[in-house]
């Protein structure tokens, strides 16, 4: 019989094993962004397997491994090293807004917000990876699809609060970084890297890694360097201007 566990601190909520296995994984109670465990034994190997390939961040661990690993999965390839631009998205407080909008309303605005973040990601090329909840993680081919598409993404919502009224308030982190790759799936540190730069975005914020958006068609503040838990070392980031 298979076992899984999660590991906490890879664990950042980027993936979608909660959806995949409703009853064996769940967020902890009061920390909405780590999964845990519940009752491994009520879902299918095969969405177990699947569950644990779905995690960008590899926090999702299998025990039995000689039967496990991803290239011995049916359908899928064999793992192999890429170089990306990693995005990742996410509305800032969302959880306030679901307690003000009620959740049908949320819902609704949910719905107008994928719609629009993935009607450019197509347009900038972008391959979703995984869907958060409240936001993405996505590769781009290139930094400057990734930028392009970062920068459309916070006009189309500055746009729309001005016809509209409201839209969402959405942070996002850019990184360019060798990863590993497993059928659609990344992972490796340069994801680790891309989620912790993400993560200190405000809202209507694009933070990119210096290196990523050098050199670009995009205005950017002076670089800062910071430390990012998980990460040895420091990092040194950049605002990247789109108004």
């Amino acid at each position: 019989m298979l076992k899984a566990r999660v590991d906490r601190h890879k664990c950042i909520g980027a993936g979608n094993c909660i959806t995949i296995t409703t009853t064996a994984f769940d967020w902890v109670e009061g920390e909405y962004s780590k999964a845990e465990v519940l009752e491994v034994e009520t879902v299918e190997e095969e969405q177990l397997r699947e569950a644990a390939l779905s995690c960008p961040t590899q926090a999702i661990v299998v025990e039995e491994v000689d039967e496990l690993l991803p290239w011995q999965l049916r359908g899928k390839s064999a793992p192999t090293r890429v170089q990306k631009t990693f995005m990742f998205t996410d509305i800032v407080k969302s959880t306030n807004l679901v307690e003000a909008l009620g959740d049908e309303a949320w819902q609704a605005l949910l719905r107008w917000h994928d719609e629009t973040l993935r009607a450019q990601f197509a347009t900038h090329r972008g391959e979703e990876v995984v869907a958060t909840g409240d936001g993405f993680f996505v590769a781009f081919e290139s930094p400057d699809q990734a930028l392009a598409c970062a920068v459309a993404i916070q006009r189309q919502l500055a746009d729309h609060r001005k016809t509209a009224g409201f839209a969402p308030q959405v942070r996002i982190g850019l990184h360019a970084a060798g990863a590993t790759q497993v059928g659609r799936n990344f992972t490796g540190k340069g994801v680790h890297e891309a989620s912790r730069i993400a993560g200190l975005a405000e809202g209507g914020e694009i933070v990119a890694s210096r290196d990523t958006a050098a050199g670009g068609r995009f205005p950017i503040s002076e670089p800062r360097t910071v430390e990012v838990r998980g990460i040895a070392a420091p990092i040194d980031v950049v605002s990247v201007q789109w108004k």
